[in-house]
């Protein structure tokens, strides 16, 4: 019998905008109320791209600084993935753009021997690339030189002014190196849920409309979408785990007990809230414990239903999920498997399919527990509708590639926008070019061709080291 070989995550740089707004300015600008945006929805920050950035540059900016923090050259790598719903062509994918940039400073046909892919499916594209760069590593379709595949999340999400959608803006990009000798990761091969409903009304962006960037938006919907999905994807993900005896609950215990860390795709930090509480119910409501849960609120929790999204649209599970968040049992929880990857998330807003990366590298830099050995779940969702749940161990030696990590003092060092720069930048009334360039060791955006010709359209791209 062939011996599994590990494969997974080895390293992960991820790439904020230099720019940001302070939601707690944009609440007074907005008149919204106060701590509306800040605490309600849990993100303080937002960020956006300088005029010269877009989803391309970002993702060539993770990836060439990721390739420099590891000691990689372009003869080591065998495959790029770009995951995003931020793409600037019908036809022609993103991973050219982007190895069009990194060639500018790599050389010339640097990676014509990549293999190059870009996948949509909403936010959950990027954990699905992980998980299929990886399974190309495992099957050693790779060779003993090009040996790693490169994984990009890469997203602007961007939301009308004005509307209720825009404290939860939010840009970024997310490089991961993947290989067989994961040091950061490793996948636990077989401990997966996954659950796919068609949906099209939680969440769309039709082609043919004058603002192809923004999304139509139906919030109640795109909520229980979210929670109905990954309770489906939880239940093969816990059958999962107990029938390849990754996970044997004892007595009086359950599948979650034995999940020491949860990373969620987080839209906003309320959201994850009302996942984890849907999961305590889940694992919870047969267990002796539970009783201490009614004993404290003082009612029971909703029966749940034959259709999870009218469960999860009804008052009743938002009363009893209100109630249940203010306890301390509650929070002992979620401060323990969850809280440590909100942190970063809360300060850069919902990059879409970069968000669980960002959550990822927030628990590292920020996780008080040595994660050694540690299980860690990614809970990954994407509007249309599809979660994909899958278990990860933390390998000995970790510590060397959380050292690298920096993205807590980045955030630190950014720059608040005003409010009339920030929406001078929303309205596209600053042109790249018009941009002043500050040569911070990232691609930039040139310019775009607005003639009739057959360059319309057409984005240069250059570098500034």
């Amino acid at each position: 019998m062939r011996t599994p070989i590990k494969v997974g995550i080895e390293a992960l740089y991820v790439y904020v905008p230099y720019y940001y707004v302070d939601n707690a300015a944009l609440e007074v600008y907005t008149k919204a109320g106060t701590k509306h945006f800040t605490e309600g929805l849990g993100i303080k920050k937002f960020g956006i791209p300088s005029p010269d950035e877009d989803p391309a540059s970002m993702a060539a900016t993770a990836a060439s600084r990721l390739m420099d923090k590891c000691s990689i050259a372009p003869k080591h790598i065998f495959r790029i993935d770009t995951a995003t719903e931020s793409s600037l062509d019908n036809s022609r994918a993103l991973v050219s753009d982007v190895v069009g940039m990194l060639e500018q400073k790599y050389g010339v046909g640097s990676f014509s021997h990549v293999l190059g892919y870009e996948q949509k499916f909403a936010c959950v594209s990027g954990l699905e690339r992980v998980l299929d760069s990886s399974a190309w590593c495992a099957a050693g379709w790779n060779d003993t030189t090009a040996k790693y595949a490169i994984v990009l999340a890469t997203d602007h999400a961007k939301y009308n002014l004005n509307s209720a959608a825009e404290p939860t803006q939010g840009a970024a990009a997310a490089a991961m190196l993947i290989g067989a000798n994961p040091k950061l990761l490793e996948i636990v091969p077989g401990v997966r849920g996954s659950a796919l409903r068609y949906e099209n009304m939680d969440f769309k962006k039709p082609l043919g409309r004058k603002k192809e960037d923004i999304p139509i938006v139906d919030g109640p919907r795109s909520i229980v979408s979210y929670l109905a999905e990954m309770e489906k994807a939880w239940r093969a993900f816990r059958f999962a785990a107990v029938n390849t005896q990754f996970i044997v609950p004892k007595q009086g215990e359950c599948v979650l007990d034995h999940v020491d860390k949860l990373v969620y795709h987080n839209p906003y930090e309320k959201m994850v809230m009302s996942a984890f509480v849907a999961l305590l119910i889940q694992e919870w409501k047969s267990l002796p414990r539970w009783r201490e849960v009614t004993d404290v609120i003082g009612n029971r929790a909703p029966e749940t239903g034959a259709d999870c999204l009218q469960y999860y649209g009804d008052e009743a599970f938002s009363d009893f999920r209100r109630q249940f968040v203010k306890t301390d049992i509650y929070h002992k929880e979620f401060n323990q498997k969850v809280g440590s990857s909100l942190l970063a998330p809360g300060l850069v807003g919902d990059p879409f399919t970069a968000s669980i990366f960002i959550g990822i590298d927030s628990m590292f830099e920020n996780d008080k527990d040595d994660l050694t050995s540690k299980n860690v779940v990614l809970c990954g969702y994407g509007s249309g509708s599809h979660a994909v749940i899958q278990a990860f161990t933390v390998p000995k030696g970790y510590e060397k590639i959380k050292k690298h990590m920096d993205l807590m003092q980045r955030l630190e060092n950014r720059r608040e926008l005003s409010m009339d720069e920030y929406r001078r930048i929303h309205e596209g009334k600053i042109a790249p070019q018009d941009w002043p360039g500050d040569g911070r060791n990232r691609f930039q955006l040139r310019s775009i061709e607005a003639g009739r010709t057959k360059k319309k359209g057409n984005r240069e791209y250059s570098y500034a080291d």
